[in-house]
């Protein structure tokens, strides 16, 4: 329906974002008539003859969505979309106060290009569509509705300048709840005066279906093309979905313009029932340069890295995990996933296709509802090698701020440094109720994607230079940048965090305080991989690293309950900076402990293993809460003091 009754300002996010307003989403409708339509899901507030002014709340675009479902499939056999049913009458919707699209003025001799299709039966095709670009540069013919088409009787038309081309045949049947998707890709043709090409399903012939080393379940597949042509323009075109099947078009010769590049990627998981430790598998394939090949995979256990995850937890319960690959040739800004349900506390072994070009990234939340997640923990996006087996700890305790962490190198997946200063602009970034996996962030004051949390968050910051306040404030807001003096200083920014309810009990408030001499340094640059935010939301790469220092622990014999047994306890404690800051040597860390919320503190046996590394050793009673107070320094004259209500439990 897009451009068919469906405007495309309707699929412009920041326009979207910028219009709602109190959950409301304004559109406009047009239409042949004096009377508005009655459109499941849009409330009309005012009308006049051929136009009204109407809304969306999140709850009625649900209707509106089911509506248009309903009419593509009853448009689907004789392929009339956007003339009857919801757009009748010449019905349009569209963003209210969109602009109207310039006037269509050709800069280029006009062809007609002819497109026939044919369904698996060999017969004229209706209700398909097709999608045709130009090669040579894909500014001079892609537009989402200008290039794409529907079938009707077996053709469609196009008005196309000369050159050279390639065409996409969509044909999807839907049957119950999955689908068939056929993809039949032209790889190649070109248009010199009125021209015809054909696209007949029947051509996608090959299904893709992949066998893994263990019995696995398909949960999401996904295949993109990426053309690029001469003139340095590329189209990145992608399918994906779940509980369906998808065929594809081999092909056996190049192209002789432009570029070709095809990746198959796809999600599985262990059988229901299958017992043992679940698993999944995450793969992306590349096909070879310029061809589009069967797509039937052997997945081999040599070309896959094995990551073996604990999910610890406080508290019983369900949630939802997902994991993401892409390569930075493919990658397009979106992805379609899939939350798999994860039982926690958990163990869970996921195997990646191992390949340095694909980034992959994962994230869990703790508790999912019908129609929220909230709480977890997010792993900073990396790139894996064959063969490779990592151990990964989720949520494991204490929790406490965490920096953010780049383990790509690459630009094209920057990250923010967690403490940086561009002129006399101090900007700060780092994430409350993260746990200690390098690179685990928490979700910090994020209550829930439609705060279905109980939880109630609070949080303070202030950075004082000098000793004295220069900005101060609610952390939940987010911190904006602090202007500092031009001389250099000492800066002293705190951080508190709290979110108390009922699923909460371990970890949950900290109170941390770093310390740290800055300077003004207008040369310093950072890697590609980095930046810094600005006051206008932009982002810079000038900007100097601060020495901000870091603290991980590692509690011994945590049960991923997060209790450890009575008595001799002992907590791995390492001490360090964030990630680019010139680092000076820890000069020693200082460990107290209570066992009643911090009314009373014991001093505990530290000893140094070197490199920024501890040891604390202390005694503690069954059944009793650990809360920790840890403070460190550097010869740099930098600190950190670190308080965690409620840290960890001792059992019973």
């Amino acid at each position: 329906f897009l451009g068919r009754g469906l405007d495309p300002s309707l699929f412009e996010v920041s326009a979207l974002q910028r219009r709602e307003k109190d959950g409301r989403l304004p559109v406009q409708v047009t239409y042949q008539g004096r009377r508005a339509p009655s459109l499941p899901g849009v409330t009309i507030t005012a009308e006049a003859p051929g136009t009204a002014d109407g809304y969306l709340t999140p709850g009625s675009a649900r209707k509106f969505g089911a509506a248009l479902a309903r009419q593509y499939r009853a448009d689907r056999a004789s392929g009339s979309y956007g003339t009857d049913g919801l757009f009748a009458g010449g019905v349009s919707i569209a963003l209210a106060g969109a602009a109207a699209p310039p006037p269509v003025r050709p800069a280029f001799v006009q062809h007609t290009l002819t497109v026939q299709g044919s369904d698996l039966a060999g017969n004229p095709d209706t209700g398909d569509g097709v999608l045709v670009f130009n090669a040579d540069n894909c500014a001079r013919f892609s537009d989402p509705v200008e290039s794409g088409n529907i079938f009707r009787d077996g053709v469609t038309k196009f008005s196309v300048p000369a050159g050279h081309y390639w065409a996409i045949g969509n044909f999807i049947r839907q049957s119950g709840s999955g689908f068939t998707a056929r993809i039949v890709i032209l790889p190649q043709f070109t248009v010199a005066r009125n021209t015809t090409v054909h696209v007949a399903e029947r051509s996608a012939s090959s299904r893709i279906t992949f066998a893994t080393p263990r019995p696995a379940v398909s949960q999401l597949t996904s295949f993109t093309v990426l053309r690029g042509g001469q003139a340095g323009s590329a189209i990145n075109i992608n399918w994906a979905g779940a509980g369906g099947q998808f065929w594809v078009s081999p092909t056996s010769r190049k192209p002789t313009v432009g570029s070709l590049q095809t990746f198959t990627s796809a999600e599985l998981t262990s059988p229901g029932g299958a017992g043992g430790v679940p698993y999944a598998y995450n793969l992306d394939l590349a096909g070879p340069a310029g061809l589009i090949p069967a797509q039937h995979f052997v997945v081999r256990p040599a070309s896959l890295a094995t990551i073996s995850e604990r999910y610890y937890q406080d508290m019983p319960s369900a949630g939802a995990w997902t994991t993401i690959g892409t390569t930075a040739a493919q990658f397009d800004g979106a992805s379609l996933f899939v939350f798999h349900p994860l039982q926690l506390p958990g163990r869970q072994i996921q195997y990646m296709t191992g390949n340095p070009a694909i980034i992959w990234y994962s994230e869990y939340w703790e508790f999912q509802t019908t129609s929220d997640f909230f709480a977890g923990q997010t792993d900073p996006m990396r790139s894996l090698h064959a063969g490779q087996h990592l151990t990964q700890d989720w949520n494991r305790y204490p929790l406490h701020p965490a920096p953010d962490v780049s383990l790509t190198g690459t630009g094209a997946f920057a990250t923010q440094l967690s403490a940086g200063r561009t002129g006399n602009l101090l900007t700060l970034d780092t994430t409350p109720f993260s746990d200690n996996q390098r690179g685990h962030l928490g979700t910090g004051f994020f209550t829930g994607l439609f705060d279905g949390s109980d939880a109630v968050m609070s949080g303070r910051y202030e950075v004082d230079e000098n000793g004295a306040p220069v900005a101060a404030g609610n952390a939940l807001n987010g911190i904006p940048p602090v202007r500092l003096s031009r001389h250099p200083s000492v800066i002293r920014f705190l951080l508190t965090a709290a979110r108390t309810g009922k699923r909460y009990i371990l970890s949950p408030s900290s109170r941390t305080v770093w310390t740290w001499r800055s300077r003004r340094d207008t040369s310093a640059t950072l890697p590609s991989a980095w930046f810094c935010r600005e006051p206008s939301f932009s982002t810079t790469q000038q900007c100097a690293v601060q020495p901000m220092m870091t603290l991980r622990y590692q509690v011994s014999r945590l049960g991923m309950d997060g209790s450890a047994p009575a008595g001799r306890q002992a907590i791995g404690i390492s001490v360090g900076h964030i990630q680019l800051a010139r680092t000076a040597p820890v000069t020693g860390a200082r460990v107290q402990v209570s066992f009643n919320d911090g009314k009373t503190w014991h001093a505990t046996s530290v000893t140094a293993a070197g490199g920024g590394r501890f040891r604390a050793a202390f005694s503690a009673p069954a059944g009793a809460f650990v809360t920790l107070r840890v403070t460190a320094a550097d010869a740099a004259g930098g600190s950190i003091r670190e308080t965690i209500l409620r840290a960890y439990a001792i059992a019973p």
